[in-house]
């Protein structure tokens, strides 16, 4: 009992050595020597306590005395790293973009100029497997050709563009020929490598039966469908246009001139505006016309202009149709000038403003006519309007004027102020447009009073170089039976003829 009592209490203060070596010490490394012969030693196990072992760190900070530990990298550490580079301002970033930018090369009339022509020369370079020069050959390539064979009339080679296109080919090959002898290594593409046909067509062919069975589940109506609702655009009743030009012609004539003559500069001026109503049976015309034509006269000591023609015309047409294209018409005109003329170096007047001034009514019927053609911008407008009854006054504000350019004599010789005329009338208005630049426009007037005439017609041909600028043939030709002759032009016709070039505009 004793024994066992010992061996107890040994083994008992065996662990707790045990246990007080663990806490002390966490490793102990053991160093094993070979044995060695020669010496006659034998395996010798050393062991070491870990707190012998040199602490890293120690031995680094006695090594190198400047050693401290490693700093977080931050910008401001990088920005001393960092080397200073030299930047260019915006503006010079800019032109270098804009010199090397291979779309600038294009001018701006080429519509796709985000198409590029790029040199092959500067793609990844491709291999194309060709081996020998295509200058190679084995036999004479002009043994089969005929003896006589004729020069072509402009060989490639002598064109420029041409020769050098071939120059820079033949560059481009030369420096191809020159990668693939001594870089190899630098073809990553070969031509046999490429896709043949990216895309290709699948045809899809579908079998058609010509007994497909038709069935009818259900028997179709189209009482319960609506109609969708009908759009009736809203009618204009009005309707306006509007026509003004201004143009100008001008004859020089040098003062040494064999046969004589003088100088002179024409202008024409014309202002035309219609406004025009239409519903049902009834039509209504409104008209305004000016036209005023003054040109310098290096004859008349007294003035340096005078005036050749000028009208100014309000007239208004009202018409209920009676069948087809005529109507019943009331028709109400008044017309007077706005400048004064006078005679060549004198000073009797002409015609002034309300000088004289006539008022004219009538009662007929009109015949309208519009009319369009295949080509285009062809078309025709004619009217013809006949009052066999009608009634005319005129009169003039002013006495002053020569009276017996305007009123008839009476029968004891005296020429009147007012004169009240009653007879028929006859108004016919053409407007044909033969294409888009040419136009004819003709007006012709007819009144009588029974025992003395009137006539009017005017023609004026237009032909328009542009939107805005035309060249005009005028041609006035009056009947007046009812005035005094002229002593230079014995005749009651009168002509006025002009030719200019200018402005024009319509709507």
């Amino acid at each position: 009992m004793k024994r066992i009592a010992i061996i107890f209490l040994f083994w008992c203060l065996g662990c707790t050595g045990y246990l007080v070596a663990q806490d002390s010490v966490s490793f102990v490394p053991v160093v094993t020597t070979p044995q060695v012969e020669s010496a006659g030693l034998q395996d010798t196990v050393i062991t070491i306590d870990e707190r012998d072992l040199p602490d890293l760190r120690s031995r680094l900070e006695e090594l190198n005395m400047d050693y401290q530990s490693p700093v977080p990298l931050n910008d401001r550490l990088r920005q001393l790293l960092t080397k200073d580079e030299l930047r260019m301002s915006p503006e010079a970033t800019w032109l270098i973009s804009r010199f090397y930018d291979r779309s600038n090369q294009f001018g701006p009339d080429v519509t796709f100029r985000d198409t590029m022509i790029v040199n092959p020369l500067f793609l990844p370079i491709l291999f194309k497997g060709d081996y020998l020069p295509k200058n190679l050959v084995f036999y004479d390539t002009k043994a089969l050709d005929p003896k006589y064979k004729p020069a072509p009339l402009m060989p490639n080679d002598t064109i420029p563009a041409f020769k050098d296109y071939l120059m820079a080919q033949a560059s481009a090959d030369s420096a191809h020929r020159y990668v693939e002898t001594h870089y190899p290594m630098y073809f990553r593409y070969t031509q046999a490598s490429l896709p043949q046909d990216a895309v290709k067509a699948k045809v899809i062919k579908k079998e058609i039966t010509e007994d497909f069975p038709l069935v009818v589940t259900k028997d179709v109506t189209f009482d319960n469908v609506e109609a969708p609702t009908k759009f009736i655009p809203e009618r204009r009743y009005w309707t306006s246009s509007f026509e003004s030009s201004l143009q100008v012609a001008q004859n020089y004539i040098s003062p040494n001139w064999h046969k004589g003559g003088a100088s002179s500069l024409n202008l024409n001026h014309y202002e035309f505006f219609e406004y025009d109503y239409k519903r049902d049976r009834i039509k209504i015309t409104n008209t305004l016309k000016i036209k005023n034509n003054i040109y310098t006269a290096p004859n008349d000591t007294l003035r340096n202009y005078k005036v050749s023609d000028d009208l100014f015309q309000i007239k208004t047409n009202v018409g209920y149709q009676a069948f087809s294209k005529w109507y019943y018409t009331f028709d109400f005109d008044f017309s007077t000038q706005i400048l004064s003329s006078f005679e060549e170096n004198s000073n009797v007047k002409l015609a002034g403003l309300l000088a004289p001034y006539s008022i004219t009514v009538g009662l007929g019927m009109k015949y309208d006519l519009n009319k369009t053609f295949k080509q285009k911008h062809k078309s025709l407008t004619f009217n013809v309007n006949i009052a066999p009854l009608s009634y005319t006054f005129r009169q003039t504000i002013d006495e002053n004027i020569k009276l017996d350019k305007h009123f008839q004599k009476k029968a004891d010789g005296t020429l009147p102020t007012v004169e009240n005329l009653l007879g028929s009338s006859v108004e016919a208005t053409l407007n044909f447009q033969i294409n888009r630049s040419i136009s004819w426009y003709s007006q012709f007037k007819y009144k009588t009073s029974y025992a003395r005439i009137e006539g009017d017609w005017e023609n004026r041909f237009t032909f328009a170089w542009s939107r805005f600028f035309s060249s005009n043939i005028t041609l006035n030709m009056r009947y007046d039976d009812g005035v005094a002759k002229s002593e230079d032009f014995n005749s009651y016709l009168q002509i006025n003829e002009l030719l200019s070039f200018g402005f024009n505009y319509k709507w």
